[in-house]
């Protein structure tokens, strides 16, 4: 894992820059987008940072850029990794964990058109990915099938959790009987005032 991490750090010679980028996005953009989504600004900043490490690692050049032409996309292989990559923590296993955060938090919004919208870019986000990687050939990364899959199934297993968390937090159905604040509860007696003489 530390050959690997130290692989990663040379490949990445923007990541830092990147950092510092979504710093700003989550400082200038996380309370904004929480007012206007009516989400929790902590969850907002979580997942812009999320995103904004999704982009540092993926989409930015390998080395200085390169005037490179010829796009290339490995297709051959659509296994998915197995245990071996996972106990030793190799690049699939990483590929693999690097979408988990973003499909978690992506997951747990209690509105069900904002869950929807997210989720639904948690699922394309590996497409763009590999899409850009391919069209950019000048990066210095390569579009691979093997790493779409890794994508798709840490999507899947981030996914799969925040649900059960967001299961959890909102408790079992009290159904429609019980009582609601928004509805009032009509066997409570109310005083009233009643007429003069009675």
């Amino acid at each position: 894992m530390v050959v690997w991490l130290e692989a990663m750090w040379r490949q990445t010679p923007y990541l830092p820059a990147g950092t510092v980028f979504t710093l700003l996005v989550v400082v200038l953009l996380a309370r904004p987008l929480a007012r206007r989504l009516r989400l929790p600004a902590a969850g907002v900043a979580a997942w812009l940072a999320a995103l904004g490490a999704l982009a540092s690692l993926t989409l930015t050049p390998r080395t200085a850029w390169r005037p490179v032409t010829e796009r290339v996309c490995a297709l051959d292989s659509w296994a998915p990794l197995d245990l071996h990559s996972i106990l030793v923590l190799d690049q699939r296993a990483a590929n693999l964990a690097l979408l988990v955060p973003l499909a978690v938090l992506s997951a747990l919004p209690r509105d069900r058109r904002v869950l929807g919208a997210a989720l639904g870019f948690a699922v394309a986000l590996p497409f763009l990915v590999e899409g850009w990687q391919y069209a950019l050939p000048g990066l210095g990364r390569v579009c691979d099938s093997n790493d779409l899959v890794d994508n798709l199934l840490g999507v899947a297993l981030g996914a799969a959790a925040g649900l059960v968390v967001r299961a959890a937090r909102r408790g079992p159905d009290r159904g429609d009987d019980a009582p609601r604040p928004d509805r009032p509860r009509h066997d409570v007696p109310h005083d009233s005032p009643t007429p003069a003489g009675r």
